[in-house]
């Protein structure tokens, strides 16, 4: 059975080197996105692939297209989740009723990961914007060194399995 993890914080905040420290712990930790289908679309579409404020919002509007034509996003999540069988899957998501959705259907545990220098960023679109708007399992504030980071991500492990 899988162990699914909401993994949810501002850009640049230390989501995904959180959880390279979990996969050095545990080779079983994989990571996707709902967003990750959403890039290939936008790509196709001439996005630059810039993280920018122009390009956040292409993304998280593109991304509230494809869930209101057929929830696509989240069926991708779900396939990845079927192809990964025994994993640890970490999965960024920023959306409260994505978040919640993955709660209900997966008894998956959310993780917000806080950064001085992104709490206070405004990203200008719905999905970056309202992530402080759900209530999370855990919170690990993103305010030391690498160090401190690979520690919690070891505690993280051990209560969560």
């Amino acid at each position: 059975m899988n162990k699914i993890i909401i993994i949810n914080g501002k850009g640049e905040c230390g989501k995904s080197t959180f959880v390279s420290f979990c996969h050095e712990i545990s080779p079983n930790v994989v990571e996707t996105s709902t967003i990750d289908f959403v890039k290939e679309i936008a790509a196709k579409a001439g996005w630059d692939g810039k993280k920018d404020i122009k390009g956040r919002k292409l993304l998280s509007d593109l991304k509230a297209a494809l869930e209101s034509y057929d929830n696509i996003p989240n069926k991708k999540i779900e396939e990845y989740i079927h192809n990964h069988p025994e994993q640890i899957i970490f999965v960024n998501i920023r959306e409260p009723k994505n978040i919640e959705y993955f709660v209900k259907k997966y008894n998956a545990i959310t993780l917000l990961i806080r950064r001085h220098q992104t709490d206070t960023k405004i990203y200008y679109n719905s999905s970056d914007d309202n992530v402080d708007n759900f209530s999370y399992d855990f919170i690990y504030k993103n305010f030391g060194d690498l160090s401190d980071m690979k520690l919690y991500a070891k505690e993280f492990l051990s209560k969560i399995l």
